[in-house]
């Protein structure tokens, strides 16, 4: 899939595409009932970065749209280390250090970018 930033189709499911040769296309719609859950593209191993499945909420004039997009590694580093994309937890590891750590480098980082740009935008 192409990435969001970069625009570059380098952003590759793995799950079962590989292993049942389901389509790049169908794996990015697969609704699959599996007991109570749905499994969808947000369930599968994804190499080089992230597809994700999200939703537009009430403001947006996308009200109630769900959308999939792609951001590669390499452009999930880049816009981490400017603030564009902010840290907010890792749900595989529970080392309370590294999260702590993480979310307050994130909130530097984007605290720094926000007063920046009240700088330069002449708003105090």
């Amino acid at each position: 899939m192409y990435c969001i930033c970069c625009k570059k189709d380098n952003v590759k499911p793995l799950g079962p595409y590989s292993r049942e040769k389901i389509s790049e296309e169908d794996l990015l719609w697969k609704k699959e009932k599996r007991g109570d859950d749905t499994l969808t593209i947000n369930n599968e191993m994804i190499d080089n970065g992230i597809i994700h499945i999200i939703d537009a909420g009430y403001g947006s004039s996308h009200d109630g749209n769900q959308l999939i997009i792609a951001i590669c590694d390499e452009c999930i580093d880049k816009n981490l280390d400017d603030a564009t994309i902010l840290f907010y937890n890792d749900y595989m590891f529970t080392d309370k250090t590294y999260i702590e750590e993480s979310v307050d480098k994130s909130k530097q980082i984007y605290r720094r970018r926000k007063n920046l740009d009240n700088l330069t935008d002449g708003n105090s």
